[in-house]
């Protein structure tokens, strides 16, 4: 339980709320499956701006258009009871109504300064690192978490946050001593910072000791949201392609990633992205493209994330639901403000149609600039190793025309 939380001011006469909004704010730092909870504090206080507020946060997580329509209200409702609301809850209004209109980064600039003034508030903090992650600003999230870092005192969690930013900034020696001692403090209770060791250990090239350190965490991840649960699972398929056991984490997709919410957004991130992997190692994938893009394709005019779009196209792509992706190709080229998303989704949907010389060339020009779709490392990989397979592929149709000549 994040302990420190408790020291906040929350403004609510309801007790019953007040303890909700508590667990609500350790279920969503520690990625439980109750943040439903924060519906018990609206039930007991409605009054209450802070439990309106964070409803429409976790509505918000869901990363979805019809996440945004339910969030409205809660926001709405957070707005007109905000002169009972002090300055940290105020400012947690702000916050999530601009995630709500679409402005991460006003979004960013407010939780930022939320942390500052109360780095307890791991609330804050979390929901930063989620939008810091999502626009690719791996130096803020650094900051970010260092501020809440430099706080704590026993609940880790917040020791969890600044592992993986280390991580994503490049530094996995120090991003592996902080998830440890995170995970010392909070055994069982902080599968992000178990997330994070494995994108450390990964990094450092302890392939098989990264497998292992996962499956023996694997049984905290039963209490965890789907999201969390079918992730730790992807690494450990990941470290299990890269280890040559590519069968195994085959199966991994079955039973561990696609089979827990096939509805929700992020475990259809994770398996795109596994089976994926598993195309390119050569793996037959049978009918499995088929049955996740029948679960995204109503999800093409959402819009909520490039990083998200990108993977529904190239799912839609491979299942060679033609319509779906000319529709969604279409929308990122003419509404996206980064040139780096459009180049990416004609690359992606070039390969999956195996138009391999087209999809290099897309591909190959925004290389460079895959942190601005944002996205882990470990997650942007994919995109590199698709444009190394269509280099291979493009150069291997080639040669026979080179003889002929």
């Amino acid at each position: 339980m994040n302990e420190q939380y408790r020291d906040l001011a929350i403004s609510s006469r309801s007790p019953v709320a007040v303890a909700a909004i508590e667990t609500f704010a350790d279920e969503l730092v520690s990625h439980g499956s109750n943040c439903r909870v924060i519906f018990d504090a609206l039930a007991a206080d409605p009054d209450c701006a802070l439990a309106q507020v964070y409803a429409a946060a976790l509505f918000l997580t869901t990363m979805t258009r019809e996440g945004r329509v339910q969030a409205a209200p809660r926001i709405a409702a957070a707005r007109a009871l905000i002169s009972g609301a002090n300055d940290r809850e105020r400012h947690s209004i702000e916050a999530i109504a601009a995630w709500a209109a679409g402005d991460d980064m006003q979004a960013i600039r407010i939780l930022r300064m939320i942390v500052e003034a109360w780095p307890h508030d791991l609330v804050a903090a979390k929901l930063c690192q989620i939008l810091e992650l999502g626009v690719g600003d791996f130096s803020g999230m650094c900051r970010t978490s260092a501020m809440v870092a430099a706080v704590d005192n026993g609940s880790g969690q917040a020791l969890g946050l600044h592992a993986f930013a280390l991580d994503q900034l490049g530094d996995p020696e120090m991003a592996y001593r902080f998830a440890h001692r995170a995970i010392a403090l909070s055994p069982g209770r902080d599968p992000w910072a178990q997330h994070a060791a494995a994108h450390a250990m990964a990094a450092m090239g302890q392939l098989v000791e990264g497998r292992a350190f996962l499956h023996a965490h694997a049984p905290d991840w039963e209490r965890c949201s789907s999201f969390m649960l079918t992730h730790n699972w992807w690494h450990v398929a990941l470290l299990s392609t890269e280890l040559g056991d590519e069968a195994g984490a085959l199966d991994l997709f079955d039973e561990r990633v696609w089979s827990v919410r096939k509805g929700h957004c992020q475990d259809q991130v994770n398996a795109i992205s596994l089976l994926a992997r598993l195309d390119l190692s050569g793996i037959p994938t049978g009918g499995r493209w088929n049955d996740i893009a029948t679960h995204v394709e109503g999800r093409v005019g959402d819009r909520t994330s490039a990083f998200l779009d990108l993977h529904y196209l190239y799912a839609l792509g491979m299942a060679g639901r033609d319509t779906a992706a000319n529709m969604l190709v279409e929308a990122l080229e003419a509404s996206s403000s980064s040139s780096v998303v459009a180049g990416l989704a004609r690359g992606l949907l070039a390969h999956a149609r195996r138009d391999y010389l087209n999809a290099a060339v897309a591909l190959g020009a925004v290389r460079p600039c895959l942190e601005q779709v944002g996205g882990s490392n470990i997650q942007r990989d994919l995109f590199l190793r698709i444009f190394a397979d269509s280099v291979r592929r493009m150069r291997a149709d080639c040669r026979p025309l080179q003889r002929a000549a």
